[in-house]
């Protein structure tokens, strides 16, 4: 979705999408039950609705979306109506207005068809430059039905296709023309499917098969836990910058890789979105969270206080906390705890309308287990903090209702100080607790002052060295914008500039109408 879009207030970073294919040179055979699977799979990665894309015998695709969980919008009696041996996928978040997203225009697969053309796309990320393209699209006299840059997206390739037919061609000069971070899969009606990620590999994408005597299908899905789930063979991460054709007709093949100076791979997707079991461009992120908390335990000052370590305790904020709280407590050699409870039906918190609704979800879903709490020094292990409302309650729940003795916070990213740009639905820097800490009261002073508002004990942050190490990427390989304020896509300079020039004035304003 564009940055302009995001209104939707929440306490932890969300990811926007979830992309999966698969196509069968076995035209009998029908890959709904596939499409199911590789969604549900990739559910993490976007909760407000679902869609599939299915290619029927002899050319002519129907698609089938809703608002909703993956087994809510593609039970068995949807999946039976839909035959086909090609189909696409996607799952989301709405980043806009929730009015808007009544309608179904706004949901994925975007099957984009008029009397030239035809074909169905499912997007994750973000186009800067979305406002430029439509702009020329608008004087070409194309008319758009939603505001998001996957309908931008879908207007460009049909243009592009005026002049040619052949479609690797298209999607080649539509690679060059966008700027951004994003992986799309596209369906078109002679069978194809193409897997495209964008030059500096911000997003995600993989390919993997599945052959046997009866048929050969071919996969390609955001993540690998996908692959595996469809009982498929994970063939390899789809390069930065390439065009993958996978074709039960031509098998899989590379049409082009676009390469750019560096990649960008965001580092959330090892911190918190990608799930565990999954694999990206060759680390396991099971290991990598692994990592994460033993490097925080290894300069944590606390663990040098023999009297502490007496009577510590690791905890996870479930589930977000969990992989780095087992490295943590291996290498500390205290006690791995699961002392909070979590109501696993009240899980959406992150889409409360208001404070107060956040603030009395939060109470739900989280319950200290008081037994193994009371009375101990507990170490808080969770992925980040953004605005600090929720880490704030779940310290105060430790203390008040658990009775822990002391509450130290430990964080396996570094704080999180500059908004997302590149598809990641984080909030402005104002916004930030980290972001605006930092710009109030400077760096020897706000992670103190950060401490104070969530009511913790101590407060310890990964260093943002032991980060790329925990992962086994550099810089150049990793985009650490919100942790550095320094933006790997050129044209978000330009948006920082305007959104912080906003914001300015908004402040001035605010300072005189208080005077």
């Amino acid at each position: 979705m564009a940055f302009k879009d995001k209104v939707i207030k929440r306490d932890k970073p969300v990811e926007h999408c979830a992309v999966f294919g698969v196509t069968c040179d076995d035209i009998a055979f029908s890959v709904s039950r596939l499409l199911y699977q590789g969604l549900i799979a990739q559910q993490h990665r976007g909760q407000e609705s679902s869609g599939i894309s299915i290619l029927k015998t002899g050319g002519k695709i129907y698609t089938y979306k809703r608002k909703g969980l993956v087994s809510k919008v593609l039970n068995d009696n949807i999946l039976r109506q839909f035959w086909g041996n090609v189909g696409i996928g996607h799952n989301r978040y709405a980043t806009t207005g929730s009015t808007e997203y009544e309608s179904l225009d706004y949901i994925q697969p975007f099957h984009f068809r008029n009397n030239e053309i035809e074909f169905s796309l499912a997007f994750n990320g973000t186009i800067p430059i979305y406002d430029d393209i439509k702009k020329k699209m608008d004087d070409l006299g194309r008319i758009f039905v939603t505001n998001t840059d996957t309908e931008v997206i879908a207007q460009l390739i049909a243009s592009i296709g005026l002049g040619t037919e052949d479609w690797p061609e298209i999607l080649k000069i539509v690679s060059k023309l966008l700027d951004g971070s994003y992986s799309l899969v596209l369906m078109t009606t002679d069978g194809d499917i193409y897997a495209i990620r964008d030059p500096k590999g911000f997003k995600p994408l993989c390919i993997g098969e599945l052959k046997s005597e009866k048929r050969n299908l071919y996969f390609v899905a955001s993540e690998s836990c996908a692959i595996d789930s469809v009982g498929a063979k994970f063939l390899r991460d789809v390069e930065p910058g390439e065009i993958v054709h996978l074709s039960h007709q031509k098998d899989i093949h590379s049409e082009m890789v676009l390469k750019a100076e560096r990649s960008a791979l965001c580092q959330f997707e090892f911190v918190y979105f990608a799930r565990p079991d999954s694999i990206i461009d060759g680390v396991s992120v099971a290991e990598a969270r692994l990592r994460m908390g033993e490097n925080l335990a290894i300069n944590d000052p606390q663990l040098l206080d023999p009297e502490f370590k007496m009577n510590a305790i690791v905890v996870p904020v479930p589930d977000s906390g969990r992989s780095a709280a087992v490295g943590y407590a291996k290498k500390s050699g205290l006690p791995y705890v699961e002392g909070l409870m979590k109501n696993r039906y009240v899980w959406r918190t992150f889409i409360m309308p208001n404070q107060k609704m956040r603030k009395a979800a939060v109470k739900e879903k989280l319950n200290p287990i008081k037994s193994v709490i009371q009375g101990k020094d507990v170490i808080l292990l969770d992925d980040s903090i953004v605005r600090g409302t929720t880490t704030k309650q779940i310290v105060s729940l430790l203390k008040e209702a658990g009775g822990a003795k002391s509450v130290h916070v430990r964080i396996s990213c570094p704080p999180v100080i500059s908004a997302c740009y590149m598809g990641i639905d984080f909030p402005t820097t104002d916004e930030l607790i980290a972001g605006k800490n930092r710009k109030e009261f400077g760096e020897e002073e706000y992670i103190e002052k950060i401490r104070k508002t969530i009511g913790a004990d101590s407060l310890l942050y990964q260093t943002l060295d032991d980060l790329k190490k925990s992962i086994g990427k550099n810089e150049s390989q990793l985009c650490l914008a919100c942790l550095t304020g320094e933006y790997p896509l050129k044209y978000v300079e330009k948006i920082k500039e305007l959104e912080e020039s906003i914001s300015n004035g908004r402040r001035k304003k605010s300072e005189k109408n208080g005077q």
